[in-house]
């Protein structure tokens, strides 16, 4: 995983960016300690498990402000997790602004389970890290900038956490794209 800051535009505010996220290749261990190599590997098969469970459904969920896409990528997680609850529910859960979803309404994808592979997800912990980034890694930047770094206001660290794992690349989804608007649950 590649860190780097960005500044926001309004004000001297830095936050992080997980620069893995936009590039496939960053997310490679290949070359790092065998161990390291081996525990990407094993957390992955253990998602694609997971994800090919009979009833298990690995969801994505977008601020419903354009229209839908015909394939996504980025951050997901499994829909048992998240089903039965509220758009602010979703904000607490997932990592959004709050009133984004509330705003917007959302957009919920259900992946092509049998599109993911070895290459195309990585593990990014839990919600509350955004960005996959951890606390310390924020404290590390920060030291070595010398100036407080913090996760996107966008995408502030989950206040009800759940596992999450990242689409490194467009995959397709299963049916139509199901549009949660305010008052609905998913």
């Amino acid at each position: 995983m590649k860190l780097g800051i960005g500044k926001y535009d309004d004000d001297d505010s830095y936050y992080v960016v997980n620069k893995a996220d936009h590039d496939v290749g960053l997310n490679s261990v290949a070359g790092g300690p065998k161990i390291i190599e081996e525990l990407r590997q094993a957390t992955n098969e253990i998602i694609l498990r997971q994800a090919r469970l009979p009833g298990q459904y690995v969801v994505k969920i977008s601020v419903a402000i354009n229209p839908p896409k015909p394939k996504v990528r980025g951050y997901t997680t499994f829909l048992h997790l998240i089903q039965g609850r509220s758009l602010p529910d979703l904000e607490n859960t997932l990592g959004f602004r709050p009133g984004v979803l509330q705003q917007n309404g959302a957009y919920l994808y259900v992946i092509d389970s049998l599109a993911l592979n070895q290459s195309n997800i990585a593990p990014r912990g839990n919600t509350d890290w955004s960005a996959g980034v951890s606390p310390r890694d924020l404290d590390n930047l920060s030291k070595a900038h010398g100036t407080e770094i913090k996760h996107h206001r966008d995408y502030p660290p989950a206040k009800n956490p759940i596992i999450q794992f990242v689409l490194l690349s467009e995959v397709p989804f299963l049916g139509a794209v199901r549009l949660i608007k305010p008052g609905e649950i998913v």
